[in-house]
């Protein structure tokens, strides 16, 4: 797509399963394209039954709402990842929304975040860094991961709540260690990318 053909983008709809997801996403997104001048409007789930149940009209009324490009955001937790982007595509494709696609952090966001372990004792002011070993996509349970991480650095003094801290992760987290460890934010950031904002 040359740089001419791209897009325009002034509002983003974003389809998650909480509020926490939407405000990381607002974040990382903001970083992503260096701007703070989009608009996000949401829809939120409450868990992937009633979202995928709920996608195409979440969709169709934030894009009614002036959102021009709408992004699906699915935890892969312990599905299958091709046979639940296919479902998720078809889901999608059926709204009216002109520009959408699907995300799926593996096996959630703070998989993503587990890429930087010493931002993440910055962030935090532990003790000590975590000792994440491995692909951070192949850790299982991630959020409680975390909040073990966070627990054990900080010499038992500190709670990880998602809902409190992954927008201080999203806006502290060097982005460059999580493209180069997770190709679900590698894929997702190409995607931003395609537009122009």
């Amino acid at each position: 797509m040359s740089k001419s053909k791209k897009t325009k983008i002034k509002a983003i709809g974003l389809i998650v399963e909480d509020n926490s997801d939407f405000t990381s996403l607002k974040i990382i997104i903001s970083r992503i394209i260096k701007k703070n001048n989009l608009t996000f409007k949401k829809a939120i789930g409450n868990g992937c039954g009633k979202m995928k149940r709920k996608a195409v009209s979440y969709a169709n009324v934030l894009s009614n709402k002036g959102c021009d490009l709408i992004i699906l955001v699915h935890d892969l937790d312990r599905n299958d990842l091709k046979t639940l982007r296919t479902e998720l595509n078809q889901t999608i494709n059926m709204s009216n929304a002109k520009n959408k696609f699907v995300c799926i952090p593996i096996e959630e966001i703070e998989g993503w975040f587990l890429s930087d372990p010493e931002g993440i004792k910055n962030a935090f002011g532990l003790k000590r860094i975590p000792n994440i070993k491995g692909n951070p996509e192949t850790v299982t349970s991630p959020k409680e991961k975390l909040e073990d991480f966070v627990f054990q650095c900080s010499n038992k003094s500190k709670i990880y709540l998602n809902t409190k801290h992954n927008n201080l992760l999203s806006a502290s987290l060097d982005l460059e260690k999580i493209r180069k460890k997770c190709v679900s934010f590698k894929e997702f950031e190409e995607k931003i990318n395609t537009y122009s904002y």
